[in-house]
């Protein structure tokens, strides 16, 4: 299991960063206006190192300004978290992602 950091919450965490094999992810469910739901996946980007030191102040706001690298998505019910689903989650659905 991996720590992670987390900003909006709805069942399951909808905006998450962790540092899984050296490299600073963040996982992103948004909110679908147009199908007035969440969807189903999270899409996976790479980080900037540069992101560490925003996320360590709790602003997410710089999200907004960064061109993301896409690494692609996973079913958010294969992601397996600890029992609170805020703090730990298991990194292992992310490999196919990173090789």
């Amino acid at each position: 299991m991996v720590s992670f950091q987390y900003v909006e919450f709805h069942d399951v965490p909808r905006t998450l960063a962790l540092r899984y094999r050296g490299k600073l992810l963040l996982l992103q469910s948004a909110f679908d206006q147009a199908r007035d739901q969440y969807p189903s996946d999270y899409n996976v980007y790479l980080l900037p190192e540069s992101a560490k030191t925003q996320l360590a102040s709790g602003s997410w706001k710089f999200l907004e300004d960064l061109r993301l690298e896409a690494l692609g998505q996973i079913p958010i019910k294969s992601v397996r978290f600890d029992s609170s689903n805020r703090k730990e989650l298991d990194p292992s659905i992310l490999d196919p992602l990173l090789r």
